[in-house]
């Protein structure tokens, strides 16, 4: 009885990682997912803009890309370069595009904020953060903004999603909860 034991230990933990090999890197954990579909809002500064908010913006800045034409003094959409080295969800490219409160932005008074993409994520365009000029320490500085997951119950917008942008229920979905119901077994056999 005291070899099946180790026997036991050993299978339970082989299935744990056959279960889900990879948790560690999840996209779903990553400080910020590509795209908008897990966005509940962004709060940059005072200003808040929700996933349709973010959306929008993103999208009229890959169509500007696409079309190789930029608007304002400025000429936006143009390249980012990071030199504040801020947490993108893709290694970039990035182009930045401004993102403001009373629609897209049409080439007048940019303001402080700026949603980033990369025009060349998987042949694709795509969100991958925010930012702002608000709290940063040099005139033409970037800070990353807050960004919060919208809800598993669905919906943008950021009601109902929690302060960490995730929800109890949702913390054990998916193949997780696999590897951890087998790692808890695994325990419970380790204790008998």
């Amino acid at each position: 009885m005291v070899c099946l034991k180790p026997a036991l230990v050993f299978a339970l933990c082989a299935v744990s990682a056959a279960a889900n090999p990879i948790a560690a890197f999840d996209k779903r954990q990553t400080a910020v997912d590509v795209g908008t579909a897990n966005i509940g809002t962004v709060t940059c500064g005072d200003n808040r803009y929700s996933q349709k908010q973010i959306e929008e913006a993103t999208a009229e800045g890959c169509r500007l890309h696409a079309a190789n034409q930029q608007l304002g003094s400025s000429q936006y959409p143009h390249r980012f370069n990071n030199r504040e080295n801020l947490a993108f969800a893709s290694s970039g490219p990035y182009q930045e595009f401004p993102i403001i409160s009373s629609g897209n932005y049409t080439g007048r008074s940019p303001g402080p904020d700026r949603i980033v993409f990369d025009p060349d994520y998987r042949s694709g365009c795509v969100y991958v953060g925010a930012m702002t000029h608000t709290g940063a320490s040099g005139r033409n500085g970037f800070v990353s903004c807050n960004q919060t997951k919208s809800s598993s119950s669905g919906g943008g917008g950021g009601g109902g999603s929690s302060s960490n942008g995730t929800s109890a229920a949702s913390a054990l979905s998916g193949p997780t909860s696999l590897g951890a119901a087998v790692s808890i077994l695994s325990l419970l056999a380790l204790a008998a």
